[in-house]
């Protein structure tokens, strides 16, 4: 008799679930590590303007923005752009809103000239020179270029490299559901006080899957928001050019722009811009979007010599992210332009860019995705620590009499564990510090911001390379930690805005930034403590939530 059907295909099965588990494990290896620390900025990320206000403390007096005042707020700060700048020939202003209370200005006098950036006192037209910093742009940079956003080299190379480790990401959750066949039971399941092995494999799968649709959903519009460059052949074939790729064309189509005016351009440099009909043009759009906010607006000239203006909606009016735009003539004020309407697939691009960017959350929902953001770190670490506990644990088992040695391949991973899961925390919160405590008017600050921020973590690496063990986990967690819970009095130390004023003030931004300081110490102090180093005792076992290589105090390396 030949068996059953369901007993002659089991083998079939179970080698392919073996195969996925195998793929799982060494998609989220190879890059595990780069892909905590995109996963960790592009959390903070969700935060970015909140940062930049905290670490720019000349501009938190600055009043809260009216949505009826947008007007007259542009009107001076053009006044203050034609005091400071007569020559600019193209600006573009970002008025201010409930999370960025400046307005903030980029203008040039040629086109072959570089923006220059200004800041402009919402309220009174003045010039502001608050510290120079990264802020919380270098978080949002990181996180998808591997760089600060005035760094001109290594742009593509740092999104070919985000976007292999997404990719990565992306087999690694699809194959980590085909592996799970208990995927919602394990949701429901942890077992902390199992030790080793089991309780670091239910933190990995209840963080998993928790947050299991977000996951899914960020990885796959990260790597459809820069498809133009990880999948160019289509756009190549649409969209030929005399050169090869007509792009223009296809950005074009893509964001809505308005049509290229006709006209000779002038001979000469471009004269400066003469006055504009701002308010007028502000108001036409704000109709037109039915209330709708303006960020953005942009002047500058057609090649004929015409000046139009460009009005953008805020892009926290909608869930689709795109520039929702339109032309005015600057001189009259007059409609010229609307955007195309969106089609089915800009429409989809759009919906993907804003589910990614968040940019229509409000402070609610913002913290969730932050939440969400948090659990897809830890998923990430404990993941990466699971690897290196499976292997302690086979290494500790007796062969021939002895225990095993970890080979130095393994010996590896776990130093790089600790690089990047203590060490990160640690360069961010010497970021941080360093805002603080540099020179205010040093030219070069917020270079040296960030060469403090990749200083701590090679030393964080060099730290673990000569200690991977429960000794250096608990010195680069304490020392994070304890950094971390300074924050505030350091905060309080060189600004006034600190939880003594902020708290009476029921300013949240400011009060819950150093409330998130402390309770991010409080957690690194307390793992750090839950890892110190104990005395070996006769029978002693190691603490039962720590991974093995982490709890053993007599090892492969004793002490270490």
């Amino acid at each position: 008799m030949s068996p059953p059907a369901d007993a002659s295909r089991a083998p079939a099965r179970e080698g392919f679930r073996q195969a996925m588990a195998w793929l799982h494990t060494w998609a989220g290896l190879l890059l595990g590590w780069l892909l905590f620390a995109i996963f960790v900025t592009g959390t903070l990320s969700y935060f970015k303007p909140e940062f930049n206000h905290w670490m720019r403390p000349e501009l938190q007096a600055l009043p809260p923005a009216k949505a009826d005042d947008a007007a007259a707020v542009a009107e001076r700060a053009l006044a203050a752009l034609r005091q400071h700048a007569p020559q600019a020939t193209q600006w573009i202003m970002r008025l201010p809103d409930e999370r960025q209370p400046e307005v903030s200005l980029l203008w040039h006098a040629g086109p072959r000239e570089r923006f220059q950036p200004l800041l402009v006192h919402p309220a009174t037209g003045d010039i502001l020179t608050p510290r120079a910093t990264a802020g919380g742009d270098f978080f949002y940079r990181f996180h998808f270029e591997l760089r600060t956003a005035h760094q001109g080299r290594w742009v593509l190379q740092g999104r070919w490299i985000v976007g292999a480790a997404t990719l990565l990401m992306f087999v690694a959750l699809l194959t980590g559901v085909v592996t799970h066949r208990r995927i919602f039971k394990d949701f429901f399941t942890f077992r902390p006080a199992k030790g080793g092995q089991r309780a670091w494999l239910d933190a990995h799968n209840v963080s998993g899957v928790l947050a299991l649709p977000f996951y899914l959903v960020i990885t796959f519009s990260g790597l459809m928001i820069f498809h133009s460059l990880y999948l160019p052949a289509g756009i190549a074939a649409v969209y030929p050019g005399a050169r090869g790729t007509d792009t223009a064309s296809y950005f074009a189509e893509l964001q809505g722009d308005a049509p290229r005016s006709a006209g000779t351009a002038q001979a000469g440099p471009p004269a400066p811009l003469p006055p504009l009909a701002v308010a007028a043009a502000m108001q036409q759009a704000q109709a037109h979007w039915q209330g709708g906010r303006v960020q953005r607006l942009r002047a500058q000239r057609d090649p004929g010599g015409d000046v139009r203006l460009e009005v953008t909606r805020h892009d926290g009016d909608r869930l689709q992210y795109g520039p929702e735009r339109l032309w005015f003539d600057g001189a009259s004020g007059q409609l010229l332009h609307e955007a195309a309407p969106a089609g089915a697939a800009r429409q989809t691009y759009g919906v993907l860019y804003g589910l990614h960017l968040a940019r229509f959350a409000g402070p609610g929902l913002r913290w969730a995705l932050f939440g969400f953001g948090v659990l897809g770190s830890l998923m990430i670490a404990t993941g990466l620590v699971l690897w290196t506990v499976k292997r302690q644990a086979q290494a500790r088992r007796p062969h021939a009499g002895q225990p095993q040695r970890l080979p130095f391949g393994e010996r590896l991973v776990a130093s790089l564990n600790l690089a990047a899961l203590a060490g990160l925390p640690l360069a961010l919160a010497v970021y941080l510090a360093a805002n603080r405590l540099l020179p205010l008017h040093w030219a070069a600050r917020a270079d040296a911001e960030l060469a403090c921020f990749f200083s701590a973590w090679a030393l964080a690496l060099l730290l673990a390379a000569a200690s991977p063990g429960r000794r250096g986990w608990c010195a680069l967690l304490a020392l994070a930690g304890a950094l971390w819970a300074l924050l505030p009095l350091l905060n309080a130390a060189t600004t006034h805005a600190h939880l003594g004023v902020s708290l009476p003030a029921r300013d949240w931004v400011l009060a819950g930034m150093d409330l998130a300081f402390l309770a991010t110490g409080a957690l690194l102090l307390a793992l750090a403590y839950r890892l110190r180093p104990l005395r070996a005792t006769a029978g002693a076992r190691p603490p039962a939530a720590v991974p093995a290589h982490l709890s053993a105090t007599r090892g492969h390396r004793a002490g270490a």
